[in-house]
């Protein structure tokens, strides 16, 4: 048997012991999953074993039984407010998709890095794009400084203990004292960029998504080449990514009494009233009108 077909198989057995439990069997013991699952004593002690040290399981020192553990309960947690967040978004990101042929992503934060959820691909033909599950430094993207800017000045020092960051093009930010001064920009104005910091060629630039209780969940961005990055387009670019942002945070419960956004087609008004030509750099002040920078 090739390697990846036993990786595939002593897969599928952890997923059919974790099967077993239900709610008229939430407490099963170790003979109880052998045999309910189909799989020898020896091998399902192994991932019983594995399971409760990665807390998808617990044991019940009384009963000696086990049952489903907390992880699971934080996963299924994350899996609902991860739908939600994806349900809201995606009439807002289909729109600003549709109005910039640009690729639109929604990321979420984890351990120091931003992790892409959901996308919309570029119309154009020389496109950029990152795959669903795709992991990047925060420190070096867009979506990623929109999450580091919710963060103290001493829980960025916990991040990255070290004053050296690993760079991973010759614009990506080097030092922990240049990422504290452009998080201070990031929280002025709400939106952060990435100008070829990832990948050469490719700038991009992201906002914030709150919830109800004024959390940061998640990030809104927009990726495009340089060769479409005329300057008006970027500020334009900016104000609309951070007025489809303001309508997901909306949306997800987020009260705003200076949001001027209340439906797409406010965002449609607002684009089609500012054609790329008659965009100035002054446009930009509009980003302090929609979602107050550092206000969770």
């Amino acid at each position: 048997m090739q390697e990846s077909d036993t990786s595939t198989r002593s897969t599928r057995r952890f997923v059919s012991v974790l099967h077993c439990f239900s709610p008229v069997q939430f407490e099963l013991s170790t003979a109880d999953i052998s045999h309910k699952a189909k799989i020898p004593m020896t091998t399902t002690y192994r991932i019983i074993k594995g399971l409760t040290e990665g807390g998808l399981l617990e044991r019940d020192p009384a009963s000696s039984k086990y049952k489903i553990g907390a992880g699971l309960y934080f996963l299924g947690n994350l899996y609902l407010s991860t739908q939600n967040i994806l349900k809201t978004a995606d009439p807002v990101v289909k729109a600003l998709n549709e109005l910039t042929n640009e690729s639109v992503f929604i990321s979420v934060f984890d351990k120091g890095n931003e992790v892409v959820i959901y996308k919309e691909e570029s119309r154009h033909a020389f496109r950029f794009f990152h795959n669903i599950g795709t992991i990047l430094p925060a420190y070096a993207t867009s979506a990623g400084k929109v999450f580091l800017s919710e963060l103290t000045e001493a829980e960025i020092d916990y991040l990255y203990p070290r004053e050296n960051l690993t760079p991973l093009t010759a614009k990506t930010i080097k030092t922990r004292a240049e990422l504290k001064q452009e998080l201070a920009k990031v929280r002025k104005t709400g939106v952060a960029f990435s100008r070829e910091e990832v990948f050469t060629g490719v700038i991009c630039i992201g906002a914030v998504l709150r919830d109800a209780t004024r959390r940061a969940i998640a990030a809104l961005s927009i990726a495009l080449p340089t060769i479409r990055q005329q300057e008006c387009t970027v500020d334009r670019l900016a104000t609309l990514v951070k007025m489809g942002a303001s309508l997901i945070s909306l949306r997800l419960g987020y009260q705003d009494s200076d949001n001027s956004v209340h439906d797409i087609q406010d965002i449609l008004s607002w684009w089609n009233s500012r054609p790329v030509a008659s965009v100035s750099l002054a446009d930009i002040t509009l980003l302090d009108t929609l979602i107050p920078s550092n206000s969770s």
